[in-house]
């Protein structure tokens, strides 16, 4: 009886243990679901989101795009989703005041030289190439300060956000942490957007290389002199 008692004590207990997970599983779930899902077979939408609302756009059952403020914003987004392909891009903005947001969302920005394929050597030194097929022109009348994410694949994992620099006609990398698998970057302003991914310099590998094998040889040489 008292084995059974126990038994029973043990079962009730992982019950209650279930049921707290599944409700937790089942909150996460609901943070992490938009508001709104909109479904558009176009290329263009106005739309006004309510504060702290989650609203998330699908461009041609393709782009999918999501927007979240602390204040009321009034959008007009503008995506190439049929050259874009299979995209999700997402965006949290904090302001002081009511915004209206221009999005314009592109595979390439012919005008910047922005084409897939093609390399940049940014203010770093360092070499980029453009290959994720998203680009975003961000504008609005006020100022904010805003999360940029993309959804982080197999060819972009390395990437790093980078906008243009109108002034000094370059591209600018910045900070890019990988969260809940996106690309992040944080900006306090808006200007054309994208995901560049360095290039790997052969050049010091074949230097290295190089290096290791002479001193592979000269030890060689050392041990069989010791040898004789």
């Amino acid at each position: 009886m008292k084995i059974s008692k126990n038994l029973l004590i043990g079962m009730i207990f992982v019950s209650i243990l279930i049921s707290s997970m599944n409700i937790q599983l089942v909150a996460a779930k609901d943070m992490a679901d938009p508001d709104r899902d909109i479904s558009i077979d176009d290329d263009s939408i106005k739309e006004h989101i309510q504060a702290h609302e989650r609203v998330r756009f699908q461009f041609r059952k393709r782009t999918s795009i999501t927007i979240q403020g602390n204040t009321n914003i009034s959008v007009d987004i503008q995506c190439d989703a049929n050259n874009i392909g299979d995209k999700d891009f997402q965006i949290e903005i904090n302001s002081s005041k009511d915004l209206e947001l221009k999005m314009l969302c592109n595979e390439e920005e012919k005008e910047l030289g922005l084409l897939k394929g093609n390399t940049y050597q940014v203010r770093n030194r360092n070499r980029y190439r453009y290959q994720e097929g998203f680009c975003v022109n961000l504008e609005c009348n006020g100022t904010c300060d805003a999360k940029l994410m993309l959804e982080a694949t197999e060819e972009n994992k390395n990437g790093v956000w980078a906008y243009y620099d109108e002034d000094k006609e370059d591209w600018v990398t910045v900070n890019t942490e990988i969260e809940d698998g996106y690309l992040v970057a944080e900006t306090d302003h808006f200007s054309t957007w994208t995901v560049l991914v360095p290039e790997v310099d052969y050049t010091i590998y074949l230097i290295i290389g190089g290096i290791s094998a002479a001193a592979i040889i000269g030890i060689v040489i050392i041990l069989r002199k010791r040898n004789k």
